[in-house]
């Protein structure tokens, strides 16, 4: 069997890691949480933030997960 396909080029590594089983812990470890614009340059990104529904700032879906919620698990 093969897994789902799924987009993983927006993710952070630790993000797309915790998409694997046994490894869902991995989301409270994601610190690309905003975008990191390139030093004078207007429009361009150094760093895009994490795409991932666990974020708050994502309401994309129903599967958001609050990040305290993670931490206190």
């Amino acid at each position: 069997m093969s897994a789902p396909a799924t987009d993983t080029a927006s993710l952070s590594p630790e993000c797309a890691v915790a998409l694997r089983p046994g490894y869902e812990d991995l989301h409270t470890e994601c610190r690309q949480t905003e975008d990191v614009p390139l030093p004078y340059v207007t429009g361009l990104l150094l760093v895009r933030r994490c795409t991932c529904l666990c974020h708050d700032y994502n309401d994309q879906g129903s599967t958001q997960v609050s990040r305290s919620s993670q931490v206190n698990q």
